[in-house]
C-alpha cells in the first residue's frame, strides 16, 4: 500500500468519457493498484503468439502490439495481482462466444474492426496507446459473473476506501444485437459478498463512451478482495471495455493555522493549530512528529491519543514554545489515524504539516519548495511553488538553450506576503529546432528591487529522454530529468555510498519529459550519491557526486 501525503496537493476521437459517481468528495490517497489496474507492464505485456490479423498493423484498429497476454493472478500463487474467471483469447473470432475477453490497445474505430471481434467499437480510456479489458459477457446465472478480480490487497481497519473503473459498451447502436435489455451492466463486489456499486445498464450509443462507476466502503479486514462481476443474464449484446481501475484510499482532512513567517522573532512564544475533519467520525487518533531537517526524517513527539468530535471536526493546538535561530526550518506534524495500531503503520495515517520560519524579525527572502518541468507535444510546463513570501513582487521565467546564456520569457505576479503553499505555473510553446535540450530558471524580484536566481532545470526534446542528472557533479541543488509513459506519482530516494537513505520523497510524474528541481535538501557531505525513482511502471537509477 502506498504512503498517502496530505496535502502537498484525452483528447479521444472515438470514444468520449463522463463522470458517473464521485465517492471520496474530490479527497483521496493515490491509485493503490499502480499498474495493476491501468492494464500496463509488468503486469500486462505484448502476446507474440497473437494471431496476426490482431496486430498486424495494416490499419489503426491493429496496431503492432495490439494484444496483450492474459491476467496471469489466477495462475500465481502470489496475491495482489490481476485475474479474470472468464477464458482469454488472441485468435481471430476469439471473442465471439460469450465468456471470454482479451487485453487490447483497440478493437475497432472508424476505420473498421478487428479480427478478434469486427462489430466491436473501442480503444483504451486515456487514447495512449495502452491496454484495456475487453469482455464478451456470458449470462450471469449459468456462468461465474467474475470478469476482474485482484485479492489480498493490504488495507487499514477502519479506513474508507474507493473502488472505482472506467467502463464502455463496445457494441454500437447500429448493431442488430444491440437489443434493449441486453445491455452491459456491472457491479463491484468486495470481499465476495459485499455490493459497493453498480453502473446500471450502459447504453448503446453510435460513439462508445466511457463512463465511470465507482463507490466506497469501510475496511473491516486487513486485506481486501475486489471483484467486477456481470450483473446481466442476456449474452446476446452484453460486450463491453474496463480499463483504468482505481482503489484510493478517502482521507481525512487537516488543516493547518500557525503565525506567519513574517511574525516569527527570535524568542517569541508560538503554537500552531490543526483542524481535522472528517464527515464519517473514523479517525480520532493522533500523534505530533517533529523534523529538524526540513522534511527528510520525523520522529515523534507524543504517544498516540484520541480526540472527540466536534460536529464533523475536532481542533488541536501544538505548544511550539520558545523558538530560536536554531529551530528555523523545523516542521511540526500531525497525524491522524483510525486506530492507535494505525498510528504505527505509515500507510494508515494521515498528516499535514507546520514548517517553522524564524526572522528575527527582519525581512526574509521567498522560499522556493520547487521548480519543475515537464516537455510534451511541442509545449514546455514549468511549475513551482513558495512555501512563503516577504514582500514579492514578481518572477521572471529565464530560458536558455545551452544553460548558460538566458533570456527572460515572461514576468508572473508574485503573491506579495505568504506563508503558505502558493503554486505557479506558465506554458512555453517551443519547437525542437531550438536543440535537443532546453534550460529554465527563476528570478525573484522583491518590491524594494532586490533580486534571487534560483536552480536551473533542464528539459529534453527528445520524443524519449534517458534519465539524466544536471550539474553532476553538483554542489547544493540539482535536476533530474526522466521520461514516462503516464502521469502518476513515484518514489524517489537518495543513498549515500554505503546504502543508507538519507532522503525519500513521493513525486509527482507527468506524461512526457520530466524534470524535477531537487531543493532544500538535508545536509549532504561530499562524496558518491545514488538516486532511484520507481514506480510499478518505471524505474530509474543515477549516480552523482556532492563537491
Amino acid at each position: 500500500m502506498t504512503k498517502w501525503y496530505t496535502f502537498l496537493f484525452a483528447v479521444i476521437t472515438l470514444c468520449s468519457s463522463q463522470n458517473s459517481l464521485a465517492q471520496c468528495n474530490g479527497v483521496k490517497g493515490p491509485n493503490i493498484l499502480g499498474a495493476k489496474g491501468t492494464f500496463s507492464a509488468p503486469y500486462i505485456t505484448v502476446n507474440p503468439a497473437a494471431a496476426a490479423c490482431t496486430n498486424s498493423g495494416t490499419n489503426t484498429y491493429n496496431p503492432i502490439g495490439n494484444v496483450g497476454n492474459s491476467l496471469a493472478g489466477c495462475n500465481s500463487t502470489g496475491d495482489f495481482i490481476p485475474c479474470s474467471d472468464y477464458t482469454y483469447s488472441a485468435a481471430t473470432g476469439g471473442l465471439v462466444p460469450a465468456f471470454t475477453y482479451s487485453v487490447l490497445k483497440t478493437i475497432g474505430d472508424n476505420n473498421g474492426g478487428n479480427c478478434i471481434k469486427g462489430d466491436w467499437r473501442g480503444r483504451d480510456h486515456t487514447n495512449d496507446g495502452g491496454y484495456f479489458l475487453a469482455v464478451n459477457g456470458a449470462p450471469a446465472n449459468t456462468n461465474s459473473p467474475v470478469f476482474y478480480q485482484i485479492k489480498k490487497i493490504p488495507v487499514c481497519i477502519g479506513a474508507i476506501y474507493e473502488f472505482s473503473a472506467w467502463v464502455i459498451n463496445l457494441l454500437p447502436a447500429t448493431s442488430g444485437s444491440a437489443t434493449p435489455g441486453s445491455e452491459p451492466n456491472i457491479s463491484f463486489r468486495v470481499n465476495g459478498t459485499q455490493i459497493i456499486a453498480n453502473s446500471g445498464a450502459i447504453a448503446y450509443t453510435n460513439t462508445p463512451t466511457w463512463v465511470k462507476v465507482g463507490g466506497s466502503f469501510i475496511a473491516a479486514t486487513s486485506t481486501v478482495d475486489l471483484e467486477v462481476i456481470n450483473v446481466t443474464s442476456s449474452f446476446l449484446g452484453n460486450d463491453l471495455g474496463l480499463d483504468d481501475i482505481s482503489f484510493n484510499v478517502c482521507q481525512s482532512q487537516i488543516a493547518v493555522d500557525g503565525p506567519a513567517s513574517s511574525t516569527i522573532c527570535t524568542g517569541a512564544t508560538i503554537s500552531a493549530n490543526f483542524t481535522v475533519a472528517d464527515i464519517n467520525h473514523l479517525n480520532t487518533w493522533y500523534k505530533w512528529q517533529i523534523s529538524t531537517d526540513g522534511g527528510a526524517v520525523f520522529t515523534d513527539i507524543t504517544p498516540g491519543a484520541q480526540a472527540t468530535f466536534t460536529g464533523d471536526s475536532y481542533l488541536l493546538t501544538y505548544n511550539i514554545g520558545v523558538v530560536t535561530p536554531a529551530m528555523n526550518g523545523y516542521k511540526y506534524r500531525l497525524g491522524v489515524s483510525t486506530s492507535q495500531i494505525g498510528l504505527s503503520t505509515p500507510e494508515c495515517v494521515y498528516f499535514n504539516d507546520y514548517s517553522l520560519f524564524i526572522g528575527g524579525c527582519g525581512v526574509l527572502p521567498v522560499q522556493l519548495f520547487s521548480f519543475n518541468g515537464r516537455y510534451d507535444a511541442g509545449k514546455a510546463i514549468l511549475e513551482w511553488q513558495t512555501s512563503q513570501e516577504i514582500n514579492s513582487d514578481r518572477f521572471e521565467l529565464l530560458r536558455s538553450t545551452n544553460g548558460r546564456d538566458f533570456n527572460k520569457l515572461a514576468s508572473i505576479a508574485a503573491a506579495g506576503n505568504s506563508n503558505s503553499i502558493k503554486n505557479y505555473s506558465y506554458q512555453d510553446n517551443i519547437s525542437s529546432d531550438l536543440g535537443s535540450n532546453v534550460f529554465y530558471r527563476l528570478r525573484q524580484i522583491d518590491i524594494d528591487g532586490k533580486a534571487s536566481l534560483s536552480s536551473i532545470v533542464k528539459l529534453s526534446l527528445a520524443s524519449k529522454t534517458t534519465f539524466d542528472i544536471f550539474p553532476n557533479p553538483f554542489s547544493n541543488n540539482f535536476t533530474i530529468s526522466f521520461g514516462a509513459a503516464k502521469t502518476a506519482t513515484a518514489t524517489l530516494t537518495i543513498q549515500n555510498s554505503t546504502g543508507t537513505l538519507v532522503y525519500s520523497k513521493i513525486i509527482k510524474i507527468n506524461k512526457g519529459n520530466n524534470s524535477v528541481l531537487m531543493n532544500n535538501l538535508p545536509s549532504l557531505g561530499k562524496g558518491i550519491y545514488y538516486v532511484a525513482i520507481y514506480n510499478d511502471e518505471l524505474k530509474f537509477n543515477g549516480k552523482l557526486q556532492k563537491q
